[in-house]
Protein backbone atom coordinates (compact mmCIF):
# COMPACT_ATOMS: atom_id res chain seq x y z
CA UNK A 1 0.00 0.00 0.00
CA UNK A 2 1.14 3.24 -0.70
CA UNK A 3 1.56 5.68 2.60
CA UNK A 4 1.94 8.92 0.50
CA UNK A 5 -1.09 11.19 -0.17
CA UNK A 6 -1.92 11.50 -3.63
CA UNK A 7 -2.82 13.78 -5.74
CA UNK A 8 -6.70 13.65 -5.68
CA UNK A 9 -6.61 14.10 -1.80
CA UNK A 10 -8.72 17.17 -0.33
CA UNK A 11 -7.30 18.34 2.60
CA UNK A 12 -8.75 19.93 5.58
CA UNK A 13 -7.20 21.79 8.32
CA UNK A 14 -7.82 23.35 11.80
CA UNK A 15 -7.73 26.50 12.77
CA UNK A 16 -3.92 27.58 12.30
CA UNK A 17 -4.16 28.41 16.46
CA UNK A 18 -5.49 24.96 16.90
CA UNK A 19 -2.92 23.49 15.06
CA UNK A 20 0.02 25.43 16.62
CA UNK A 21 -1.54 24.06 20.25
CA UNK A 22 -1.67 20.91 19.61
CA UNK A 23 2.12 20.55 17.67
CA UNK A 24 3.51 22.92 20.38
CA UNK A 25 1.99 21.33 23.05
CA UNK A 26 2.42 18.52 22.44
CA UNK A 27 6.35 18.95 22.20
CA UNK A 28 6.73 21.39 25.08
CA UNK A 29 5.19 18.64 26.67
CA UNK A 30 7.65 16.21 26.27
CA UNK A 31 10.80 18.67 26.40
CA UNK A 32 9.18 20.01 29.74
CA UNK A 33 8.78 16.71 31.59
CA UNK A 34 12.94 15.56 29.97
CA UNK A 35 13.48 19.01 31.66
CA UNK A 36 12.35 18.35 34.88
CA UNK A 37 13.20 14.62 34.69
CA UNK A 38 16.98 15.69 34.08
CA UNK A 39 16.72 18.26 36.42
CA UNK A 40 15.77 16.35 39.31
CA UNK A 41 18.35 13.53 38.90
CA UNK A 42 21.16 15.40 38.12
CA UNK A 43 20.59 18.41 41.10
CA UNK A 44 18.55 16.62 43.96
CA UNK A 45 20.20 13.89 46.03
CA UNK A 46 17.39 12.42 47.31
CA UNK A 47 15.39 11.86 44.16
CA UNK A 48 18.47 9.78 42.88
CA UNK A 49 18.51 7.73 46.09
CA UNK A 50 14.19 7.48 46.26
CA UNK A 51 14.22 4.65 44.52
CA UNK A 52 10.19 4.66 44.28
CA UNK A 53 10.04 8.36 43.20
CA UNK A 54 12.51 7.28 39.94
CA UNK A 55 10.97 4.17 39.53
CA UNK A 56 7.29 6.53 39.40
CA UNK A 57 9.13 8.94 36.99
CA UNK A 58 10.15 6.14 34.92
CA UNK A 59 6.60 4.55 34.90
CA UNK A 60 5.20 7.84 34.18
CA UNK A 61 7.31 8.71 30.80
CA UNK A 62 7.16 4.60 29.71
CA UNK A 63 2.93 5.02 30.34
CA UNK A 64 3.48 8.24 28.16
CA UNK A 65 5.49 6.85 25.07
CA UNK A 66 2.98 3.93 24.73
CA UNK A 67 -0.07 6.10 24.68
CA UNK A 68 0.78 9.08 22.51
CA UNK A 69 3.35 6.61 20.41
CA UNK A 70 2.10 3.04 19.21
CA UNK A 71 -1.82 4.25 21.31
CA UNK A 72 -2.10 7.67 19.29
CA UNK A 73 -4.00 9.31 22.17
CA UNK A 74 -3.87 12.65 19.91
CA UNK A 75 -5.12 11.43 17.00
CA UNK A 76 -8.98 11.33 18.29
CA UNK A 77 -8.77 14.96 18.22
CA UNK A 78 -6.53 16.09 14.92
CA UNK A 79 -5.74 19.38 13.48
CA UNK A 80 -5.52 17.98 10.06
CA UNK A 81 -7.46 14.91 7.76
CA UNK A 82 -7.05 14.31 4.49
CA UNK A 83 -9.91 12.36 2.54
CA UNK A 84 -9.14 10.44 -0.39
CA UNK A 85 -11.92 9.31 -2.18
CA UNK A 86 -12.91 5.63 -2.16
CA UNK A 87 -9.63 5.26 -0.36
CA UNK A 88 -9.91 6.51 3.36
CA UNK A 89 -8.42 9.56 4.94
CA UNK A 90 -5.24 10.49 6.27
CA UNK A 91 -5.47 11.70 10.44
CA UNK A 92 -2.52 14.49 11.40
CA UNK A 93 -1.77 14.65 14.90
CA UNK A 94 1.33 14.21 16.72
CA UNK A 95 3.61 12.87 16.56
CA UNK A 96 2.62 11.33 13.43
CA UNK A 97 -0.41 10.55 11.12
CA UNK A 98 -2.81 7.75 10.63
CA UNK A 99 -4.07 5.92 8.02
CA UNK A 100 -7.73 4.86 7.66
CA UNK A 101 -9.36 2.79 4.98
CA UNK A 102 -12.77 3.75 4.13
CA UNK A 103 -14.36 0.20 4.83
CA UNK A 104 -12.57 1.17 8.77
CA UNK A 105 -15.25 4.10 9.17
CA UNK A 106 -18.93 3.17 10.20
CA UNK A 107 -20.27 6.79 10.12
CA UNK A 108 -20.07 10.57 10.97
CA UNK A 109 -22.08 11.59 13.69
CA UNK A 110 -22.80 15.13 15.31
CA UNK A 111 -22.00 15.08 18.77
CA UNK A 112 -21.86 17.87 21.98
CA UNK A 113 -18.82 17.07 24.41
CA UNK A 114 -17.14 19.00 27.16
CA UNK A 115 -15.25 21.86 24.42
CA UNK A 116 -18.08 22.42 22.56
CA UNK A 117 -19.81 20.68 19.53
CA UNK A 118 -18.88 18.69 16.85
CA UNK A 119 -18.47 15.44 14.27
CA UNK A 120 -17.51 12.02 15.34
CA UNK A 121 -15.94 9.69 13.04
CA UNK A 122 -16.86 6.48 14.16
CA UNK A 123 -14.54 3.43 13.40
CA UNK A 124 -15.18 -0.36 13.31
CA UNK A 125 -11.72 -1.17 14.71
CA UNK A 126 -9.43 0.55 17.19
CA UNK A 127 -6.30 1.81 15.79
CA UNK A 128 -4.20 1.86 18.61
CA UNK A 129 -6.63 3.72 21.58
CA UNK A 130 -8.68 5.58 18.68
CA UNK A 131 -12.15 4.01 18.40
CA UNK A 132 -13.24 7.40 16.38
CA UNK A 133 -11.97 11.05 15.76
CA UNK A 134 -13.59 14.37 17.15
CA UNK A 135 -13.67 17.08 14.56
CA UNK A 136 -14.33 20.05 16.99
CA UNK A 137 -16.05 22.81 15.53
CA UNK A 138 -13.80 24.99 17.52
CA UNK A 139 -11.42 23.59 15.55
CA UNK A 140 -12.43 23.25 12.19
CA UNK A 141 -14.16 26.42 11.14
CA UNK A 142 -15.28 24.76 7.27
CA UNK A 143 -17.96 22.01 8.26
CA UNK A 144 -17.14 20.37 4.40
CA UNK A 145 -14.92 17.34 5.67
CA UNK A 146 -18.17 16.26 6.82
CA UNK A 147 -20.55 16.12 4.49
CA UNK A 148 -18.08 14.88 2.06
CA UNK A 149 -16.77 11.89 3.89
CA UNK A 150 -20.74 11.70 4.62
CA UNK A 151 -20.65 10.86 0.71
CA UNK A 152 -18.26 8.50 0.38
CA UNK A 153 -19.41 6.51 3.02
CA UNK A 154 -22.95 6.88 1.41
CA UNK A 155 -20.87 5.88 -1.82
CA UNK A 156 -18.93 3.01 -0.39
CA UNK A 157 -22.36 1.83 0.80
CA UNK A 158 -24.87 1.88 -2.75
CA UNK A 159 -26.68 4.12 -1.00
CA UNK A 160 -27.89 6.53 -3.68
CA UNK A 161 -29.44 9.98 -2.94
CA UNK A 162 -32.26 11.07 -5.67
CA UNK A 163 -32.82 15.25 -5.34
Amino acid sequence: MNREISGEARIFRARPLFAANMIGGFWLGVGGYVAIFGFLAWHDRHFRNDRIGLALALATWVVAVLVFGPGRLFAMWPYAIALEPQKGIWVYAPPSKLWIPMDEIVDVEVYSGMYGGGYAIQLNRSHGLVREIHILSLAFSDQRLAGELRTAIDRRDGVVHSN
